[in-house]
């Protein structure tokens, strides 16, 4: 299931987002379901995807503490407005719940990796 909530859902796994709306609309995700250690175990295979040198290789992650579960899998790389980018599908699991999505990442400096968004193409 593709939820419109996932990039604020991935933004708030990131830290990237920290207002009351934000939180208010993961009331309902996968992400709000996730403990300190599940959020943890995602973004270590964000940050491996992001670095991976192969495309199409799924990294998987299983958290032992909760239900909570994801695939990472680096599909491209590409260039965007200049930067030189990654798309990944990140797919979140927590018990019989299921969210993905198609998210891109830029190197702005070089070496470090931001969220700037869903990939709207891979949505279509």
């Amino acid at each position: 299931m593709k939820s419109p909530l996932a990039f604020v859902a991935l933004a708030m796994w990131l830290g990237l987002a920290h207002g009351a709306g934000e939180v208010a609309a993961l009331k309902d995700t996968v992400a709000s379901r996730f403990r300190a250690g599940d959020v943890a175990l995602m973004k270590a295979s964000v940050d491996q995807a992001l670095k991976s040198d192969q495309d199409g290789d799924t990294l998987a992650w299983k958290s032992d503490r909760s239900p909570a579960s994801g695939t990472v899998t680096p599909l491209d790389r590409h260039t965007w407005k200049g930067l030189d980018c990654r798309r990944l599908r990140i797919v979140n699991t927590h018990g019989r719940l299921t969210e993905q999505g198609v998210y891109r990442f830029c190197e702005k400096p070089a070496g470090r990796w931001k969220l700037v968004g869903p990939d709207r193409s891979a949505l279509q």
